[in-house]
């Protein structure tokens, strides 16, 4: 009996499947991550930064510089940009309660980027000497907007989480519904300040962006926020200081600004 030999149009359907399986293997089961632009043309993340800068007494000199770095590193990525100047924090309950009734059903997830000052458990100072807490008054209720379920709430926070040192000028000073995709990335580690340069802006913020900058189109966000973890920490020690962001977050899978940006 010959044996037998695969057509000529045999041949390349082996070639797609090798190509398509090592594709697999490269990109890993889950490449995709929580979403696809081809599931409803979804578009890049809305963005929303509050930016806590005239305080009474104790201005974050430096904070309009991470706003401008900010705003166009999120330009870029095709995302549209909101930002809300010296929020009190009647305007920061506003604006979380319009965000929670907000219909999101093309942005593929939420970005919300806070600037303040702030202590220890996550709470944030507003521009009237109030405060809000991250979880409570930002997060949490974001899990109640059906047109977001399943997609990713990224909340990037630049402010201190205690008044421990580990010089510039510093900004020290629950039950969660279902498994709802967060992370959320702080400027340090808790109990200790943030730094931030009147000139500059802040360390975190500004390395936030140049990561993006590099990687926002190929590399996952987790990936990016560790890869902004070593090099805060390095470039920290070198000048003196050390400051450490943290990430807590319950995402399983990769979410890639790149994905989107072509239907922004």
């Amino acid at each position: 009996m010959a044996n037998w030999r695969p057509l000529e149009n045999d041949h390349q359907k082996i070639n797609n499947l090798y190509e398509e399986n090592l594709q697999r293997k490269e990109q890993g089961s889950d490449a995709q991550g929580y979403l696809k632009p081809a599931d409803g043309d979804l578009k890049p993340p809305a963005v929303y930064i509050l930016n806590h800068e005239e305080f009474p007494g104790k201005p974050r000199k430096g904070s309009a510089n991470d706003v401008e770095a900010l705003t166009k590193t999120f330009k870029k990525l095709k995302c549209k940009v909101e930002v809300v100047p010296n929020p009190t924090r009647a305007i920061v309950h506003d604006k979380l309660k319009n965000l929670t009734k907000k219909k999101f059903d093309h942005p593929s997830g939420l970005v919300i980027v806070i600037l303040s000052h702030g202590s220890r458990r996550e709470q944030i100072q507003t521009c009237d000497n109030k405060s809000y807490n991250l979880d409570d008054d930002v997060l949490f209720p974001l899990f109640d907007n059906e047109s977001l379920s399943g997609k990713p709430k990224i909340l990037i926070v630049q402010a201190c989480k205690g008044s421990w040192r580990a010089s510039m000028e510093s900004d020290s000073k629950k039950n969660q519904k279902n498994n709802e995709p967060y992370i959320k990335c702080y400027s340090s580690s808790e109990g200790f300040l943030s730094y931030r340069n009147e000139s500059n802006g802040s360390i975190f913020i500004q390395t936030l962006c140049d990561k993006i900058n590099q990687d926002g189109m190929k590399k996952d966000f987790r990936s990016i926020i560790e890869d902004v973890k070593v090099s805060v920490q390095k470039l920290s020690i070198s000048q003196g200081y050390k400051q450490t962001p943290s990430v807590n977050s319950n995402l399983t899978k990769r979410f890639c600004f790149g994905d989107f940006v072509q239907n922004g």
